[in-house]
């Protein structure tokens, strides 16, 4: 009955503080989303998740991984199992070594679920904290009671059930006089923080710390409005950003007497990075220093422990180990899996270093944000340096010297978020941070210009930061667009105002094709070494008015190029396109790299409707095989090509190794709710196997179905039958249903 009443008790507290949490939401919902300048950044503001293995080598690793660091604050996972075994000892020896520890102790997940009514399960918990407490309590930093309380698949917990886990130890805990932080909320959830230390409140345990895992992965980008809080539609009028949702979880603390506000646990996983880019870790790397410079900035987090330092999934050293736990390390980083000798850096550890070497102990002088342009800090270090630290919103591009002058950029250093010096002044601003420094006062441009810039911009096209190639933008009475360069190349670059005029008058290698559109090779000396193709896009008839509202098929082309490459889905490297500006005109030109010894799909599904059981040294079966898993991947990462004959995927095979390369993309969605619909997904495959027989059809769908997460509906046949219906219909009506015999023409005709 006692217990009964007790859980009752808790039940009605946690569901009060849930009501105030519902009349608190108008005073969360005025603070800002912005950033106010002349914060400063705690000594103490940078820790991260260690864990250890069962070899000590593991614990000499972390130990000189954290001097290199020059992390002093780290929070470790400790349960009962952690009692004798390599945890405690790994506890001992950053006791030893002098680190401020915040030790989080939680129950095994079986105690943890019923720990509400369950006295033998109190029982042993009670016992479990006082014998740490004894053991190591004088000498750690606080102890943390809370993992994920929010997520019971995850830690066990009820809101019941992690109340009677907090009040047990709270009482031994203030028997001991020992700092407790809590209750460590995942992700932002905030009426489970007032819930919870409303409750808190009523037991007379309040912790000192209040502690929050401040995910944003789930909205991609650090700086972007949390769209899963409520909805798309109510995004913009939230504005739950990064700086926001601190902020929030801030005077949740304030409110509630708690002076402190740590997020103790925040990653991006590099299994979730993959869905969006085709350079994970280093878009992990751009991401951590985007994270930490806004935290940082906000003033509404006193300190940001960083995801597990090693793991190969979420850290920022692999491990080597695919293998991941049952329990989610954000719950419970229990241990480190894999050999010492196979523990490797990633880019983000290099971002964390140099984020620290920064931004511990300045004062932000400055802060811009502009969720669709610039973001813009001016930090003062506390060795006298000035730093400002730039990026733009993912895909975008500014150029740098539109917010300084020549000579501000002379005297300038600068560095990439690994601390690496570039040797070369940059040109633009990208979504990798950039980071300049000055030995005294630069003048910063203000928040008007730098929302003219963004009004300026042109906010439409897609860009993509690639490794030894230049960005250039240009905007003429006559001409609009993008085009890229190689950093070192030793013909000059004309004027980009000339190119398209010299687009016409370079000679031409090769005519591809010459009709509504025309397409031909040239090798223009400023992109470097090989040939380069050009597609005029032309616009004749109604086109020239439609097009006046749709964005011009370059610029299509250009777009739909660069995010597929951004997703890991080759096409020909894109290099520019402009468009005229003219009212009258929407004539444009796309430009790619060419493609060596390239053939198409079409040329081998020909060889083996001819009876050829090989191409290219390769077997059918192998080569449906290759297909198939092509156009998996291709939908995985959410794209629909809409045009995709067998003439449109080409193909180039060195040594058994096959490259493919999209072409003719003008008309691809690149949306990923759209490319799991089935309905979609047959555009493609209708497409593709089009010119395939039903035995070769049904290896290919195999293969596909063998590397999607999302197998075709059985009624697939249907779908292909109805496409050669379509088809053979069309050529009836035109009086065309024997194929006329095809010219001859070059097989990577239609490279763009």
């Amino acid at each position: 009955m006692t217990a009964l009443l007790q859980k009752s008790a808790l039940a009605r507290h946690t569901a009060v503080g849930v009501l105030r949490a519902v009349t608190d939401v108008p005073q969360w919902l005025r603070l800002r989303h912005d950033i106010k300048s002349n914060t400063d950044v705690p000594v103490d503001f940078f820790g991260i998740n260690v864990a250890t293995s069962d070899d000590p080598r593991c614990d000499d690793y972390i130990v000189d991984t954290l001097r290199d660091l020059e992390i002093q604050n780290v929070r470790l996972s400790y349960s009962y199992d952690a009692a004798g075994a390599a945890t405690e000892r790994f506890l001992r020896r950053l006791l030893d070594e002098g680190f401020d520890v915040l030790l989080a102790l939680l129950p095994l997940k079986n105690d943890a679920t019923s720990m509400a009514t369950d006295s033998s399960a109190q029982s042993r918990w009670r016992e479990f904290v006082d014998s740490v407490i004894q053991l190591h309590g004088t000498r750690l930093d606080a102890i943390e009671i809370g993992n994920t309380p929010n997520r019971g698949r995850w830690s066990g917990y009820s809101a019941q059930s992690y109340l009677a886990t907090w009040q047990i130890a709270a009482e031994v805990a203030e028997e001991a006089g020992r700092t407790l932080a809590g209750p460590n909320v995942s992700d932002f959830e905030p009426a489970y923080n007032v819930g919870f230390l409303s409750a808190m409140g009523k037991l007379h345990s309040k912790p000192s710390v209040h502690t929050n895992n401040l995910f944003v992965e789930r909205v991609v980008e650090p700086e972007a409005f949390d769209h899963r809080v409520a909805s798309k539609i109510a995004t913009r009028w939230l504005n739950l950003n990064l700086t926001k949702k601190a902020g929030i979880l801030q005077k949740i603390s304030h409110q509630n007497g708690i002076a402190r506000t740590y997020c103790t646990y925040t990653c991006w996983s590099r299994k979730r990075l993959t869905r969006w880019s085709a350079t994970p870790e280093k878009k992990n790397a751009d991401y951590l220093m985007r994270y930490l410079v806004i935290a940082a900035a906000s003033g509404a987090l006193d300190r940001v422990y960083w995801g597990p330092l090693v793991c190969q999934r979420d850290g920022l050293i692999s491990c080597g180990d695919t293998s991941y736990p049952d329990i989610d390390n954000v719950s419970y980083y229990r241990e480190i899996r894999g050999e010492v000798e196979k523990f490797t850096q990633t880019s983000a550890y290099g971002a964390l270093r140099f984020s620290i070497k920064v931004l511990r102990g300045a004062r932000c002088l400055s802060a811009h944000t502009d969720i669709d342009g610039v973001h813009h800090f001016v930090f003062s270090s506390s060795e006298e340096q000035n730093w400002h630290i730039l990026w733009c919103a993912d895909r975008k591009i500014f150029p740098l010297d539109a917010l300084y002058n020549a000579a501000d950029l002379t005297a300038a250093k600068f560095y990439t978020p690994e601390g690496e010096v570039l040797t070369e002044t940059p040109r633009s601003i990208t979504e990798q941070p950039l980071l300049m420094q000055w030995p005294s006062f630069v003048a910063t441009p203000g928040a008007v210009a730098l929302e003219q810039i963004s009004r300026q911009a042109l906010s439409d096209v897609v860009y993509w930061p690639r490794e030894n190639k230049i960005t250039e933008t240009l905007l003429s009475q006559q001409w609009q667009g993008t085009y890229t360069l190689p950093e070192c190349v030793d013909a000059k670059a004309p004027d980009g105002v000339d190119i398209p005029d010299l687009l016409r008058s370079l000679p031409q290698s090769k005519v591809l094709r010459d009709k509504r559109n025309k397409l031909w090779n040239i090798q223009a000396p400023w992109w470097g070494c090989g040939e380069q193709t050009v597609k005029l896009n032309r616009a004749r008839g109604i086109k020239k008015f439609t097009y006046k509202f749709l964005p011009s098929k370059g610029k299509r082309h250009w777009n739909n190029a660069t995010e597929m490459l951004r997703l890991g889905v080759t096409t020909p490297e894109p290099l520019g396109f402009f468009e005229q500006t003219s009212s009258n005109a929407a004539d444009s030109y796309y430009i790619c790299q060419f493609i060596e010894d390239a053939f198409s799909c079409r040329d081998v599904f020909t060889a083996f409707k001819n009876g050829e059981l090989q191409y290219q040294g390769i077997e059918k079966a192998d080569w449906l095989l290759q297909i198939g898993k092509f156009v998996a991947h291709m939908h995985w990462r959410g794209i629909i090509h809409r045009d995709l004959s067998s003439g449109n995927l080409m193909m180039t095979c060195s040594n058994g190794q096959v490259e493919f390369y999209l072409i003719d993309i003008g008309r691809a969605i690149i949306d990923r709710p759209l490319s799991t619909k089935a309905r979609m997904r047959f555009k493609d495959l209708n497409r593709i196997c089009y010119k395939l027989a039903w035995p070769d059809r049904e290896l290919l769908i195999k293969a596909y179905d063998q590397h999607t997460k999302q197998p075709l509906p059985k009624w697939w046949r249907l779908s292909l039958s109805s496409y050669d219906w379509k088809q053979n219909s069309k050529k009836t009506l035109k009086g065309n249903r024997k194929p006329k015999q095809r010219g001859t023409r070059s097989p990577d005709a239609k490279q763009s």
